[in-house]
C-alpha cells in the first residue's frame, strides 16, 4: 500500500461516492460508482469501472486488507 507522500504525485481527479451498483457478466465484472442525494431521487452515476474477474478478486481482498488496518488504527466502523 503506497504511503500518503506516494498519493500526492500521482495525478487524479478525485471523486466523492456514496451510492453504489454492482454486476457482473461471464467475462467482466462492473462498478458503477456516483452521489445519492436523498432516498427519493435517483443516483447521479458517474464513473463506471469494468474489470476482469480476477481483478475484481483483487481490489475485493485490496479492500479488506484497507479496512482491517483502517479499524486497527481509526476503531472499528460502525
Amino acid at each position: 500500500m503506497p504511503d500518503s507522500e506516494q498519493w500526492k504525485n500521482k495525478p487524479s481527479e478525485g471523486r466523492s461516492a456514496n451510492h453504489f451498483e454492482l454486476a457482473f457478466t461471464e467475462s467482466e465484472f462492473l462498478i458503477d460508482f456516483g452521489q445519492l442525494y436523498d432516498e427519493t431521487s435517483e443516483p447521479l452515476i458517474h464513473t463506471r469501472i469494468v474489470m476482469t474477474p480476477r481483478s475484481a478478486k483483487t481490489l475485493a481482498r485490496m479492500m479488506q486488507e484497507i479496512v482491517e488496518q483502517f479499524e486497527g488504527t481509526v476503531g472499528p466502523i460502525r
